[in-house]
């Protein structure tokens, strides 16, 4: 079917093209009569980029009989990083038209395989953002409604291998920062992440260990910690444990997320070292409120609305084609060199 356009709209209606873009953004510059017009053509046409607050307020409904309804499933321990990529989804489906439905799985919901109360009302697609357990999600997949996940558990297993995934690039990004540390001589390199919980983890890892390699370096694994820790070292008290247990505090220390990275210059600050006269710390995600209280952090940026608006993309797109191959996508990120990691002035260029 040929997508509607404002040209084909005010073709219809015998009105100017610009007119008829302004009656659908419902701009005041233009008599009410006539936006309801507009707006009602564009329904019966099939236009699908008005927003549903405008089609609310003239008691109108696409020609699908309603808008579309994606649900957001997403775990209770969001926070800066993830807060934005929600925006993204937001503008990505009220900009085509849609409703939202944002939903937080607590982890006794997640565990007692317990659904949000309304989530079988009206649901036409469902977008995951977090990891959760296969048992979780694979009772949602047997809904068998288009899904797509913002990464995936680590070891692929579950209802993953039927539905779309999308990955933020880490290894090679973690690579470059490897590069950027090797180049300045440092050798006794450690990294702090649990590699056991998501794609996008192991993959920085991986990251990790292709820049030791590439360095002709070897890996000491007393200064290496990817093992599963209940919090995932987001808490500081598994970052002071695990940065005890070191039988030697290494010149360098690659970091998950920036979650870790802060954590881990409090508890090197703490016993005296100096960032990065002693160690170089490095994290990834660009968390802004993070990146705030350490400007200097080295890190590897995600464009977390874009990530929103490409996760609802390719959500609508599903729903338009069920029955093409499934996908894993993933969306490039880039590394940001600051001061936590440069060991001289120079080296900054």
């Amino acid at each position: 079917m040929k997508k509607v356009t404002i040209q084909d709209v005010a073709k219809e209606l015998n009105l100017s093209r610009n007119t008829v873009a302004r009656a659908l953004n419902n701009s005041d510059t233009v008599a009410y009569e006539t936006r309801y017009l507009v707006i009602k053509r564009a329904c019966e046409l099939g236009y699908l980029k008005l927003a549903p607050a405008v089609l609310n307020e003239f008691k109108l409904k696409t020609s699908m009989n309603d808008y579309k309804t994606i649900v957001v499933l997403a775990r209770r321990e969001l926070c800066a990083f993830w807060n934005s990529i929600i925006m993204g989804i937001s503008d990505e489906v009220n900009k085509n038209g849609c409703k939202l439905r944002l939903n937080f799985i607590s982890d006794e919901a997640e565990e007692n395989l317990t659904l949000p109360l309304d989530f079988t009302e009206n649901v036409d697609a469902i977008l995951f953002i977090g990891v959760f357990t296969n048992k979780y999600t694979d009772m949602i997949l047997k809904m068998k409604l288009p899904t797509v996940f913002l990464d995936q558990p680590a070891n692929g297993l579950g209802g993953f291998g039927y539905n779309d995934v999308i990955v933020c690039e880490g290894k090679n990004s973690i690579r470059m920062i490897m590069e950027h540390l090797t180049s300045q001589g440092m050798k006794k390199i450690g990294f702090i992440g649990d590699v056991t919980y998501c794609e996008s983890i192991k993959q920085r890892y991986e990251g990790f260990l292709d820049g030791m390699r590439l360095a002709d370096l070897s890996v000491d694994p007393d200064i290496v910690t990817v093992s599963h820790k209940a919090d995932r070292y987001y808490k500081i008290e598994e970052v002071e444990e695990t940065i005890s247990a070191f039988p030697y505090i290494p010149e360098a220390i690659v970091c998950a997320n920036d979650d870790i990275a802060l954590y881990v210059i409090r508890c090197l600050r703490k016993r005296g070292y100096r960032i990065p006269e002693d160690v170089a710390v490095t994290g990834f995600d660009n968390i802004e409120g993070l990146t705030q209280v350490e400007s200097i952090l080295t890190t590897v940026a995600v464009r977390n609305q874009k990530v929103g608006k490409r996760l609802v993309q390719q959500l609508l797109w599903r729903m338009e084609n069920p029955d093409f191959p499934r996908e894993i996508i993933s969306i490039e990120t880039q590394p940001i060199i600051r001061m936590s990691s440069i060991r001289n002035l120079e080296n900054l260029g």
